[in-house]
């Protein structure tokens, strides 16, 4: 690889100055970047990015051109905010050999949000919030008639700016009806069952009968393993078939894949209801389906149980919960009434929003709360780095005799003034 820390690249209008890598797949590394987008009016911005370095050779040089295509085709005079729920490219040149792509930076995927977790389930909340955020960009991709292709847990990341989970990595993606005869799909352990059956078929050319099979159905499959996965703390059991079709799909009855990971299924510490628990079963059992017709579309996921909003969801957001998903919200608890009403004292006598400011650009400040339970203040950074700082900071300082704690709140509960007292 020609990249390295420190380089500076100025191919296009944008400059880009690579750090340190931050992950290496089969096509590529990827480097956390700071760099200048230079617009037409003439106006700069400084970001911070992820730059996406192709090894050199053909299929790899094949991979980077399919993905950018495929994103510049989802985003072409788009006004849909959907495709918020993939990952934004935002430069992307050939530099001695080699493809590189410059992606808005993210935060972290999903297996390093259960290493976070210490490899447990992921509390019920955050599985319910990444399902409907993936739902919805199936749901936009099956509208374009876009296959994802390899739909895994390190290609779905959390953005911290936005508030949201985002689909990673289109090397693999296509249109449905044009999906290459020599393209292998979906990674080892989310291969639904036509896909297994397409790769058997890719060495020896002969997929052209099983093309029209291989379509957006084949992500719902990858994501059921996805959900199990983040549920559970472990990778469900893979199961080869040498038919594409089980015996107890044949018949409409639950999938024999289905069945089997649910005896597999370990037991749960959380705190969770029989009714969540049984609503999250049915979720993943309508996804796993040999056929690819009976399995729940994702116009249809979005209506069921599992993520409809209702009283068995009703539950406040713990702090571990909050922990794990950083945003650019920022809320303090355990402030009193008269904090609020003078200067609250941070090593002297500043002002909440003042003290804050000192970590990042302040956009916003709410608080809620009464006299009896504290006050919870809420502040809005500019940018998630910011507000990550701020918590370091300001958590368990000491004012007045009680402790501050601090921890990030969801940006879509801050902007409708959803708050918890």
């Amino acid at each position: 690889m020609d990249a390295r820390k420190g380089e500076i690249l100025k191919i296009t209008e944008h400059e880009w100055k690579l750090g340190i890598c931050i992950g290496r797949g089969t096509c590529s590394e990827v480097f956390e970047a700071a760099g200048t987008l230079c617009y037409k009016s003439g106006r700069k911005r400084a970001v911070k990015g992820a730059v996406k370095v192709f090894k050199e050779g053909s299929q790899f040089e094949q991979a980077a051109l399919n993905e950018i295509k495929i994103l510049q085709y989802l985003c072409h005079e788009s006004e849909s905010l959907d495709v918020y729920y993939f990952v934004h490219l935002l430069d992307y040149f050939l530099y001695r050999g080699n493809f590189y792509l410059v992606f808005e930076q993210l935060d972290c995927h999903l297996h390093h949000i259960l290493l976070k977790y210490s490899g447990k389930g992921l509390p019920i909340s955050i599985v319910r919030r990444c399902s409907k955020d993936v739902v919805k960009a199936l749901s936009f991709l099956a509208i374009k008639r876009v296959v994802h292709g390899d739909l895994k847990m390190s290609n779905i990341m959390w953005n911290p700016n936005r508030g949201i989970f985002q689909l990673v990595d289109f090397g693999l993606s296509f249109l449905e009806g044009h999906l290459q005869p020599s393209q292998p799909l979906q990674s080892p352990g989310y291969q639904s069952p036509e896909v297994q059956m397409w790769n058997r078929l890719v060495p020896h050319g002969t997929t052209e009968n099983s093309m029209s099979k291989c379509l957006f159905a084949c992500d719902m499959w990858s994501f059921s393993y996805v959900l199990w996965y983040m549920y559970t703390g472990h990778p469900a059991p893979r199961h080869e078939l040498h038919e594409p079709v089980c015996t107890m799909c044949l018949q409409e009855k639950d999938c024999m894949h289905f069945q089997q990971i649910q005896k597999e299924l370990p037991q749960d510490e959380r705190e969770i209801t029989l009714e969540q628990h049984n609503f999250f079963l049915d979720f993943v059992m309508r996804m796993m389906k040999c056929k690819p017709e009976q399995r729940i579309t994702p116009f249809n996921a979005m209506q069921h149980s599992f993520l409809n909003e209702g009283s068995t969801w009703n539950v406040p957001l713990g702090l571990t919960e909050l922990l794990l998903l950083p945003t650019r919200i920022l809320q303090l608890t355990n402030i009193l009434l008269e904090d609020l009403s003078t200067d609250l004292q941070f090593d002297g006598l500043m002002d909440v929003k003042e003290e804050c400011a000192k970590f990042g650009a302040v956009k916003g400040f709410k608080f809620t709360g009464d006299s009896n339970t504290g006050y919870k203040v809420f502040v809005e950074f500019s940018n998630a780095d910011d507000c990550s700082r701020a918590h370091s900071a300001l958590t368990g300082r000491d004012f007045n005799g009680r402790t501050v704690i601090t921890s990030f709140y969801p940006i879509d509960y801050y902007y409708i003034d959803y708050f918890w007292c």
